[in-house]
């Protein structure tokens, strides 16, 4: 679903050239990708092409890995073994680079990650096989196309809070580096290729805002809440040309020994969208984060949070008779007592509300000082397992108010390069609010 959102959007405005327009017969040609390679960044890139040349032509090209002896007429997706691929990826691109040439009987689609690829792709549906290479960098493009009817985005992400000036031995041995200063490019890509209205934030340190926030603003989004004496680490920063700020508030959860320092609390914002006028509420928190085992009461602290920001969403619905979402790091389930209480109040998951589509996996895997993994930590039976949440309610007026709210689509992003950001992948949400 994610990859086939980015193919319809940068192909949104690609003309159908590879048959009148191409001197290259690509119905000859075999598509190869790596076998090493994740599916976003091999399979599914080729059956995009193969989808490509199949839609001009009527023929369905083979689609093989290189793990296959070699052809003389190929088209080399990604870093393959072929010794074509190894010029661009011996330069070592930058993730978001993307290249589309051709080298005798081999057309190379190639790209830094797989939304570089895509774009390779885009580059040959537009272009065909190009003389020259077509070469170029997608960051700060927009990739996600909105759902139809969609009048409202939301982007969600717990940032991983690393305040260090060094970077980790762990991550240096590999040549990597996991400082702010160089994860908050990824994070400010995320924001410019979602391009959300509402961006909510947790784990955000004055640390990481000195690098990240200077990014955002380049783009035009505004902090909603500017803390005084106390830093605001679960933030919502908003578009101001498509939505309208009416009043913020943060509060920081107490006792201050179920808040780390300060890290867990909530900010609560109340918006107008400048396209119809249509008040809407946004609550984003950062729940306890231990479990019952590791410190008794952690279930109960979790739940009394949850409680007070149930309250104020009582109060806001009682104003405004607004639709409510709630989102952020619960650290904790739909099975937990802290997010049962939610259900019971008729609190909705995205993900089960969805109607155009509702992604189920869990979004959370490691990612630390000691190094990252793409392996799953949670479970991912339909939402079950997730301990970043996002709910509405009052989405239907059901308790206050004439609100006519629709989810078209919740969608984690599981893009590659995000792994290196943080143990917690990234979340939007389309909505048509009415």
């Amino acid at each position: 679903m994610e990859m086939k959102r980015i193919l319809l959007t940068l192909l949104a405005s690609a003309a159908l050239s590879l048959v009148a327009g191409a001197k290259t017969d690509l119905t000859k040609y075999v598509i190869v990708y790596p076998a090493s390679a994740e599916a976003e960044e091999g399979l599914d890139i080729a059956e995009a092409v193969a989808a490509t040349v199949e839609s001009q032509t009527g023929i369905r090209i083979p689609v093989v890995s290189d793990n296959t002896p070699e052809v003389r007429k190929e088209i080399l997706v990604g870093k393959t073994t072929r010794k074509e691929s190894a010029v661009f990826y011996a330069a070592k691109p930058d993730t978001f680079d993307y290249a589309l040439s051709a080298k005798g009987n081999k057309i190379l689609v190639q790209g830094g990650g797989c939304w570089a690829l895509m774009k390779a792709v885009a580059a040959l549906e537009k272009n065909g096989v190009p003389k020259k290479a077509i070469t170029g960098n997608i960051y700060g493009e927009p990739i996600f196309s909105r759902a139809e009817g969609t009048n409202l985005r939301i982007l969600d992400d717990n940032i991983w809070q690393y305040d260090k000036d060094v970077n980790a031995p762990a991550w240096e041995a590999i040549g990597l580096d996991c400082r702010d200063e160089v994860r908050c490019r990824g994070f400010a890509e995320l924001v410019w290729a979602t391009t959300p209205d509402i961006v909510a934030l947790q784990e955000y340190s004055a640390h990481m805002d000195a690098y990240l926030y200077p990014l955002l603003k380049e783009r035009g989004y505004v902090r909603a809440y500017d803390p005084e004496g106390q830093w605001n680490y679960t933030p919502v920063f908003y578009n101001p040309q498509t939505v309208t700020l009416l009043e913020t508030s943060f509060h920081k959860y107490n006792p201050s020994d179920w808040s780390n320092g300060g890290t867990k609390s909530y900010n609560a914002c109340l918006f107008s969208l400048k396209a119809n006028g249509k008040k809407f509420y946004v609550i984003n928190t950062h729940l306890w984060w231990k479990g019952e085992k590791a410190q008794p009461g952690s279930d109960e602290a979790r739940t009394a949070q949850v409680r007070k920001m149930m309250t104020a969403v009582d109060d806001a619905v009682f104003a405004h008779g607004c639709p409510v979402f709630m989102m952020g790091d619960m650290n904790c389930n739909l099975t937990s007592k802290a997010m049962k209480q939610l259900l019971e109040a008729g609190y909705k998951p995205l993900v089960w509300e969805a109607t155009v589509f509702g992604d189920p996996r869990c979004g959370h895997h490691p990612c630390n000082a000691n190094g990252f993994s793409r392996q799953e930590n949670k479970s991912n039976e339909n939402g079950m397992g997730a301990i970043d949440q996002f709910f509405i309610y009052n989405g239907k007026g059901e308790n206050r108010g004439e609100s006519n709210t629709e989810i078209l689509v919740f969608q984690r992003i599981y893009a590659y390069f995000t792994i290196e950001l943080t143990d917690h992948y990234p979340n939007y949400a389309d909505i048509r609010l009415q």
